[in-house]
């Protein structure tokens, strides 16, 4: 009997443990979940997944050590994290004909001869979501009735994000950061980004069109933490929808600000990349 008493204790136990309800975060005046704050990527070092979400690094560590002074340059890790949740191998679902593009792409990034073969990054311009999000400077996110607000370190951008059922803009008009909707499902805000150019990168390795849809998921799971999930669809470009997935963590520094990154204005790196061939022309004068 008394076998069977803890059993049934220690089932008891196991089932109030694991039916915890799931964290609830403090609301805005007008009811949205709060995650109003300074945050920070947690993709590895905060640069990996700027450099390839794949995981796939073999094309550029050479090039991008070279960059850096030898002092001070960042050893390559034992193996790189894949940030693509789905497919299952971690891989971009690119059709056969965009695989042999990427391939082209990835020449040309190496080997620069104009400026549309460099980085947006490295030009100063605004980087496309989801990119804009997997970069190492952290962001701002502000709520105001009916709006969320991201401000962005990178390149001083910034997404006003409408919380009602306003139609996107017109299929004609293309924006770096593409239009963006929100809406809340429970504790997790719910984005629809269309309208982006073609002019911004997935990463080093990886380009888009102007087909790219993006529907984002972020959910707050603890006062300092959020998941987020991004979902990447192109029937032009790609064979199935993808799935990529990171984390927010807060920033907490006391007196912590976002800079003005307003590198457009003195931008110089992308004449000495195409002087020097590529990368390593960034460390010539």
């Amino acid at each position: 009997m008394f076998r069977y008493a803890l059993v049934i204790t220690v089932l008891i136990l196991s089932v109030s443990v694991t039916a915890q309800p799931p964290w609830q975060p403090p609301r805005t005046p007008d009811g949205q979940p709060d995650m109003q704050g300074i945050w920070q990527n947690d993709t590895f070092e905060m640069v990996a997944a700027l450099l390839s979400l794949e995981g796939d690094h073999s094309r550029w560590p050479a090039e991008f050590i070279i960059d850096q002074d030898p002092a001070t340059a960042t050893p390559q890790p034992p193996q790189w994290p894949t940030y693509i949740i789905d497919p299952p191998d971690g891989k971009i679902p690119y059709q056969p004909w965009a695989v042999a593009k990427r391939q082209e792409f990835i020449a040309n990034m190496l080997a620069p001869t104009k400026r549309e073969h460099l980085d947006p990054n490295a030009r100063g311009l605004l980087l496309g979501v989801p990119r804009v999000n997997h970069m190492p400077p952290p962001f701002q996110v502000l709520q105001v009735p009916g709006y969320v607000v991201l401000l962005y370190e990178a390149n001083h951008g910034y997404r006003v994000i409408p919380l009602d059922d306003r139609p996107h803009v017109g299929e004609s008009i293309t924006l770096f950061n593409g239009d963006s909707r929100g809406r809340w499902e429970g504790n997790t805000l719910v984005v629809n980004v269309t309208n982006q150019n073609d002019r911004t990168w997935l990463d080093w390795l990886s380009f888009h069109g102007e087909g790219l849809r993006v529907v984002e998921r972020w959910t707050p799971v603890g006062p300092d933490r959020i998941e987020y999930r991004a979902t990447l669809t192109d029937p032009t470009m790609f064979t199935r929808p993808w799935t990529i997935a990171y984390g927010f963590y807060r920033e907490k520094t006391e007196g912590f600000e976002i800079l003005e990154d307003t590198r457009i204005e003195g931008e110089r790196d992308a004449e000495r990349m195409l002087r020097g061939g590529g990368l390593a022309g960034r460390r010539k004068e």
